[in-house]
């Protein structure tokens, strides 16, 4: 069994709800686990990224993550990680030379922010954005915080590396506003792209990451221990651990961006944005305005 394609990122840019929606399609089987970080997983736990979860090291784990069982199925993962890290292109690449990759991007500077805003709902950090990403912030996670929300959009390296060892046919770039606005034409695309059957009709009214908050300081510093979450997401099963959620977190109205940050980050980005045009033919220019 070999995984026949990926969701390779970028994080924040609709790759969660790309991935239940393509679960659903029954010639599709999606991995388990929405991220096995596989092909990452070297890299991750050399840099001791903070969030904490279940490794997938071996082949033998990953294959786990996959009803093998099924028959006339694709199979599919959707590590947002793997766009990052330099090797993963090639290393996917060795894996299954005629793999399919999903590139989801979003503008730059509302991931960044979305990026942070899940990491501050989730305790992991405290500081402001901006003291992040002007390197003001003492915390000890402050580097990866800052690769995290910053070089994680820095698109155009890491899209090349992809184009560098896949032809073109077997990649598919979604651009993150197009699928907000049209969910099921991006979505019978993606059927397209991985030739399975477009007469199937996923429920795309469900929502997922929607925006929450703690409902309280003391939840918020509980939630921030990965063996809370873990405990949680081991002792009970996925639907109750929603309806855990559903107590412990309130749906509350997304904090904007400073319009002074916007501007500062539409500066830095600026450069990448026009290498990435350069590199893939199209304009992104929306993005710097």
């Amino acid at each position: 069994m070999k995984v026949d394609f990926f969701i390779v990122g970028a994080p924040k840019a609709g790759t969660t709800s790309l991935y239940h929606y393509l679960n659903e399609h029954p010639q599709i089987e999606m991995s388990l686990q929405k991220e096995p970080d596989y092909f990452s997983d070297a890299a991750i736990q050399k840099q001791g990224i903070y969030y904490g979860k279940n490794r997938i090291d071996t082949e033998e784990k990953y294959n786990t993550l996959f009803n093998t069982q099924k028959k006339d199925v694709i199979f599919g993962e959707g590590s947002v990680s793997y766009l990052f890290y330099p090797n993963v292109a090639q290393d996917i690449k060795a894996y299954n030379p005629i793999a399919k990759i999903i590139i989801m991007l979003r503008n730059p500077i509302d991931r960044a922010f979305s990026h942070y805003l899940m990491d501050y709902r989730l305790g992991l950090v405290s500081d402001s954005f901006e003291d992040i990403i002007n390197k003001k912030s003492k915390h000890k996670n402050a580097h990866l915080f800052y690769q995290q929300y910053i070089k994680v959009g820095e698109y155009a390296t890491q899209l090349k590396r992809y184009f560098d060892v896949f032809d073109k046919e077997n990649i598919l770039l979604i651009d993150y506003e197009d699928f907000k606005s049209d969910v099921v034409g991006t979505v019978d695309l993606v059927y397209s792209f991985l030739n399975v059957s477009a007469e199937f009709v996923a429920d795309l009214n469900k929502k997922h990451n929607t925006f929450t908050m703690p409902k309280n300081k003391l939840i918020r510093f509980m939630y921030s221990f990965v063996v809370i979450r873990n405990i949680l997401s081991f002792i009970f099963p996925k639907s109750m651990v929603k309806a855990v959620r559903l107590i412990l977190f309130r749906k509350n109205k997304k904090p904007k961006l400073l319009e002074e940050t916007s501007n500062q980050l539409k500066h830095y980005f600026s450069n990448d944005v026009r290498l990435l045009e350069s590199i893939i033919g199209k304009d992104y220019s929306k993005w710097i305005k």
